[in-house]
């Protein structure tokens, strides 16, 4: 199935939901990228893909749900495509992209991830939740340390101060681990700052058990779970501001600005050079009817919506501006 991801899309007051697999998520964000009027007619094309069927929690690897009676757009995606280092930067690039190339619609993400979208129709997150064993290991292997790029940050607040604890890739995320995980952290991971900006953070205020979260992977349910979790702890959650931890942690650790030029330029070169425009595909004597009958990569549904070599380059242009 490779990478899967649901698609929704309301009109009138009714949706249709869409679910593909082979490795649709990794093209997510150039799918989309294009704007409203190309991805529409895109996804009108997509009769194979129809379903009443949801991914789950564990299944779901991005979705994109197009409310064309309110003009709202929410979605959430992996990014499994882009460099662990720059994922924080080029969600951050697909946000303002967006904003651009859905000019006039409230572009949201969904820090919940697919339980966002249910939500979002009115229907139980529940139907979709698929969770991990309570309070699994913080490393599974047992090794804690290692020296490649930040995944989450773990600030510990207590009455000597604030330390902070970088945990690199392999690492359970932290906040399904319960308070096992104060005894888990390993100093060999104290950290004063990051390289780059990691994809989640949580701060334990250990006088107050107060949590914070910030994360731009999904949650899945988190608050649903918490008490249980974490008895006797508040958990109040930050949306993707990890601002609100550093702050918390007073200096303790130290977050790069966001880059959003480079993030801005790949997303525009991966369009660019990803999605299908027949006139160009000629130009450059590609045998666009073979291409067609052998619909690789589900080429022929994108060469179906008919984006013109003008409409693309609006896209690229407004991205890059």
């Amino acid at each position: 199935m490779g990478s899967r991801v649901n698609y929704v899309v309301i009109r009138k007051g009714r949706h249709q939901l869409y679910a593909q697999g082979g490795g649709a998520g990794y093209g997510l964000d150039y799918h989309f990228a294009i704007g409203p009027a190309a991805a529409l007619r895109w996804l009108d094309q997509l009769d194979n893909y129809r379903t009443n069927e949801w991914f789950d929690d564990l299944a779901c690897e991005g979705a994109v749900l197009i409310d064309v009676d309110h003009r709202t757009l929410l979605m959430f995606s992996l990014l499994g495509h882009v460099a662990l280092g720059g994922r924080y930067d080029y969600r951050a690039a697909l946000l303002e992209a967006y904003g651009r190339t859905w000019a006039g619609w409230k572009i949201r993400w969904a820090y919940d991830g697919i339980g966002d979208l249910v939500a979002y129709l009115g229907q139980d997150r529940q139907a979709v939740r698929e969770r991990m064993p309570a309070r699994p290991a913080l490393y599974e292997d047992g090794e804690g340390w290692s020296d490649g790029p930040i995944e989450f940050l773990v600030s510990v607040r207590d009455d000597a101060g604030c330390r902070a604890y970088g945990l690199t890739e392999g690492a359970q995320r932290p906040w399904l681990v319960g308070p096992q995980l104060l005894t888990e952290l390993d100093d060999r991971q104290l950290v004063s700052s990051c390289r780059t900006t990691p994809t989640a953070g949580l701060h334990l205020d250990l006088s107050a058990r107060r949590a914070g979260l910030w994360s731009i992977i999904p949650l899945k349910g988190v608050t649903e779970t918490w008490s249980v979790d974490w008895p006797g702890w508040d958990l109040e959650l930050w949306a993707d501001d990890y601002g609100q931890q550093v702050n918390s942690c007073s200096g303790a650790v130290r977050l790069p600005a966001v880059d959003l030029a480079w993030a801005l330029a790949a997303l525009a070169k991966r369009l660019d050079n990803y999605w299908p425009v027949e006139e160009h595909l000629r130009a450059n004597d590609v045998d666009v009817d073979r291409m067609r009958e052998l619909n690789l990569g589900g080429i022929a549904t994108h060469l179906a919506a008919r984006v013109t070599p003008s409409e693309l380059a609006t896209a690229v242009a407004k991205i890059i501006r």
